[in-house]
């Protein structure tokens, strides 16, 4: 429920309207068991309006709005159903810098509906009218959270999403934490990188995996559930490491095959790797120790750029600062999943930066599939912000 005073209404109102798309709730687990109510806007509330709202609300632009969030669901039909299906009911519903609505994205995350904005946000009307298109549409009832992020962090404004501290949704069978409001602006799982996920889970059995930039652990997560003899996630932050733990923990994963280290993400893959530790921080920080040492397949997710005191992240200028290490962790005959987030940076490019650290290093590679994201992150041109690569070395 919405705490009082926060513009937020809620109802358990859960009728299923003709049309709607079948398996709402992903099998064995109905929505009604997980649900207290849709959060949605009161458009009744005293509380001021945000400052990016306008005085006035053009009836034909909340219609609009409404209306491709219509369209794109109807689009994703079939690939919903597939993924009711497959035990997954987190998803992309609206992809709005391909679909006519850009600054605009609106998820499904189990029993959450996560609208994000970004830039010129919409108008408190049209989210409202967004989640009663997607209630209609998905025949669902799901808790509203909305995240406006002004100049690249995440406004107070909004709505909070549900009280519980802990949401959980599916993907392939594996549950996660999906709570949308915590101190960090991303969303706790990228949905976008499903088609990596999905490619470790069937891969990852009876390999020692090293997961590079863990974040919350999806990857490392999945690969346990395919398998993995051994899983170690490395992040900076032992936050988000807890919540990798956590997740790892409500499917199972013992703590003897799912191991957590904060720490330099460029220290500690120099180390594993045998290379010389980097930055300015290498001869006065005290850190953990590590053997050098190899893994039969590595996941390499870094951020677009980050800067530490062991070295900076900089996948534009330098995306083999983080390769070569990942590859001379990866035992031969091993794999790598390796990503570039960064928009601006072409696939071909980029798979010839790829392809030139590997020869440098002395691992040379044998196979290159790319992934591309699943059919819920539409790309007209083929160009994906995301690009995911396969490797065999």
């Amino acid at each position: 429920m919405a705490p009082p005073g926060d513009g937020l209404s809620t109802t358990a109102e859960r009728a299923v309207p003709p049309g709607a798309i079948e398996g709402g709730a992903v099998a064995d687990q109905p929505a009604v068991d997980v649900l207290i109510g849709l959060a949605t806007l009161d458009s009744e509330s005293p509380e001021e309006a945000p400052p990016w709202c306008g005085e006035e609300v053009p009836v034909a632009l909340v219609e609009t709005t409404a209306t491709l969030v219509r369209e794109a669901i109807g689009r994703r039909h079939s690939l919903i159903q597939r993924l009711h299906s497959e035990q997954t009911d987190c998803y992309r519903l609206f992809h709005g810098a391909v679909e006519g609505r850009p600054g605009l994205a609106v998820d499904r995350y189990g029993p959450v509906l996560l609208v994000q904005t970004w830039g010129a946000a919409p108008t408190r009307e049209e989210v409202a009218g967004v989640a009663g298109t997607v209630r209609n549409e998905l025949g669902v009832d799901l808790h509203l959270a909305w995240n406006i992020r002004v100049e690249g962090r995440r406004s107070e404004a909004g709505s909070p999403g549900p009280v519980a501290t802990e949401v959980e949704g599916r993907e392939l069978g594996v549950l996660y934490d999906v709570h949308p409001r915590g101190r960090k602006l991303d969303p706790p799982l990228f949905l976008d990188l499903r088609a990596g996920r999905r490619r470790v889970l069937s891969e990852a059995h009876g390999r020692s995996v090293l997961n590079l930039f863990a974040y919350t652990c999806g990857l490392g997560v999945v690969a346990g559930v395919g398998g993995a003899s051994s899983v170690t996630n490395v992040d900076f932050s032992a936050s988000v490491l807890d919540a990798g733990r956590a997740n790892a923990h409500r499917n199972g994963l013992r703590d003897d095959q799912f191991h957590c280290l904060a720490t330099d993400a460029l220290l500690a893959m120099r180390q594993l790797a045998g290379l010389p530790i980097k930055g300015r921080a290498r001869h006065r920080r005290s850190y953990e120790r590590l053997e050098a040492r190899q893994f039969d397949l590595v996941l390499l997710d870094p951020p677009g750029w980050s800067k530490g005191p062991f070295g900076a992240v900089d996948l534009v200028r330098d995306y083999p600062a983080v390769l070569k290490p990942a590859l001379l962790a990866t035992r031969e005959g091993g794999s790598l999943l390796i990503t570039n987030n960064v928009a601006s940076v072409e696939l071909d490019t980029w798979l010839g930066i790829v392809r030139s650290c590997a020869n440098k290093a002395g691992r040379p590679i044998r196979n290159l599939e790319v992934l591309l994201p699943e059919a819920d992150f539409p790309s007209p041109d083929g160009k994906s912000p995301l690009k995911m690569a396969w490797l065999s070395v």
